[in-house]
């Protein structure tokens, strides 16, 4: 069977981390295929030094879209398509709508113009996309608990609500194919147990 590929989008502190991993360890068993699990930025040979730049440099926003971006084309051409080619799934920790959600919504940049931009770049697109939807004012609880924030996280509560509301608003373009969990109430189990029926219900649709 060919590789699937999934990717996990919500703001700082959502939970994405902690559920790609369980994510990683019930595909390959559902599947008995091997899973790569991995994120943005940076998630590729050399991509840390990229990371480091874009979470914690200073640029404007214009630049800082670019940035991503290219770190996204790094990481499609060295890790997600030779992993899909060779059918191994592949849990990624944001893509394309993070990039909408945070330089158009969060740091304003013209929605359209961003969206132009990263069609241009014909990234892949995933079998499956869940958006882990919190309230921001719970991301920030969980983000002030950590030993240290990117510049991201450190704009608050604020740039949080931005770019929250601009994830609902691309879920409700992309009706059945961004799917939306409301995680606010949920203990983690739970949370994990309503993406694994998504998964169950998407990429096994058509058997």
């Amino acid at each position: 069977m060919a590789g699937k590929f999934i990717t996990l989008e919500g703001i700082d502190g959502s939970g994405k981390s902690t559920q790609a991993g369980r994510i990683a360890e019930w595909l390959s068993v559902r599947t008995g295929q091997e899973t790569l699990r991995t994120y943005e930025p940076g998630g590729w040979d050399e991509g840390e030094s990229l990371r480091e730049m874009i979470l914690h440099g200073k640029f404007c926003a214009m630049s800082e879209l670019l940035l991503f971006l290219a770190d996204r084309s790094e990481h499609v051409n060295r890790v997600i398509l030779p992993a899909l080619r060779q059918n191994v799934n592949v849990i990624c920790e944001r893509w394309n709508e993070s990039t909408m959600a945070y330089q158009a919504g969060g740091h304003e940049l013209n929605p359209s113009q961003v969206k132009r931009i990263i069609t241009a770049c014909n990234f892949p697109e995933p079998d499956v996309k869940i958006f882990l939807d919190i309230p921001p004012e719970l991301a920030i609880e969980r983000i002030r608990s950590r030993k240290k924030s990117d510049k991201f996280e450190s704009e608050g509560l604020t740039l949080m609500r931005r770019v929250s509301e601009c994830y609902r608003q691309i879920a409700d373009e992309q009706p059945g194919k961004f799917v939306v969990l409301h995680c606010g109430g949920l203990t983690e189990d739970d949370v994990f147990t309503e993406i694994t029926k998504v998964l169950e219900a998407h990429l096994w649709r058509y058997r």
